[in-house]
């Protein structure tokens, strides 16, 4: 993505146990979004989101008996400050916790911003 841009991503969580295609119960669950320097980064996150409103961006969450949603949107604000270059992000359920579940993870490749 480039460094600066808006960006938006929807999950959708579904049980896949026999026979049920139901929600995943996440109501209550806490939520983060961050981006590291490295897979084994740990301190303070490059980026961080949560379900709080803030000038990096917002999760929203919807859960009812039909769908369970995460709504991840990434404000301009979180990446304007990273170079290009590769790093590494990962959308947590309970973080900081023993139930902690990371739904996501992986490569986020920050290009750089297109001038006028």
């Amino acid at each position: 993505m480039p460094a600066g841009s808006v960006q938006s991503f929807v999950f959708s969580f579904v049980q896949s146990l026999p026979a049920t295609t139901a929600p995943w119960p996440i109501t209550g669950a806490t939520w983060e979004y961050c981006v590291r320097a490295s897979p084994t980064a740990t301190g303070s996150p490059l980026v961080e989101i949560t379900t709080a409103a803030s000038g990096a961006g917002l999760i929203t969450i919807t859960s009812s008996a039909t769908v369970s949603q995460a709504l991840l949107q990434i404000y301009p604000a979180a990446t304007a400050g990273l170079a290009p270059g590769t790093y590494f992000h990962a959308l947590w359920m309970n973080p900081g916790t023993s139930g902690a579940y990371a739904w996501f993870t992986g490569q986020l490749l920050i290009a750089g911003s297109p001038q006028p």
